[in-house]
């Protein structure tokens, strides 16, 4: 079972006396006018697709996103951060173009000279009004207070959304 957090504060690990063994996936904090979330995984790859879900929690309840569709996507950016901006931002664009909902993403990431590389499926569903309330709209992911980098085991992002 994976857990979702929805507290304003950096994701922890689970207490110990929970039968869990990696720290919640994210956590929102507030930031003035945006959304900001931390995330975390075990891999960079994990890293990527669980922004991915991140976005979707705020744009609506992940919980109500079915996997019917799946989509290609393949990015490349010199820098990882960088490339962890335009990933988010190419799945809002299909969000805003395409209406599509990300339920999970597969990501595939590579180092192609000096490119960082991205090939990822992402499966979910195209935006229902009457099924997918939306929480808040999204303009964009920003640069403002980005980080992407590895700490003690973990891959950590930090990311604001522009609402």
């Amino acid at each position: 079972m994976r857990r979702r957090s929805l507290s304003h504060s950096s994701p922890l690990p689970y207490p110990p006396h929970l039968p869990y063994k990696f720290p919640v996936p994210y956590a929102f904090f507030d930031h003035t006018g945006d959304v900001g979330v931390d995330v975390q995984a075990a891999t960079l790859e994990q890293l990527f697709a669980e922004a991915a879900s991140a976005l979707t929690e705020i744009l609506t309840d992940p919980a109500l996103v079915a996997s019917r569709v799946s989509t290609k996507v393949g990015l490349s950016s010199p820098e990882i951060d960088l490339l962890m901006v335009d990933w988010l931002n190419e799945l809002l664009y299909l969000f805003e173009t395409r209406a599509m909902l990300v339920r999970s993403a597969s990501v595939a990431l590579v180092r192609d000279g000096e490119e960082h590389r991205l090939d990822a499926t992402i499966e979910g569903e195209p935006f229902d009004p009457l099924r997918h309330p939306i929480k808040v709209t999204v303009k964009a992911v920003t640069y403002h207070a980005l980080e992407v980098r590895e700490a003690a085991g973990l891959w950590r992002a930090r990311i604001v959304v522009d609402v």
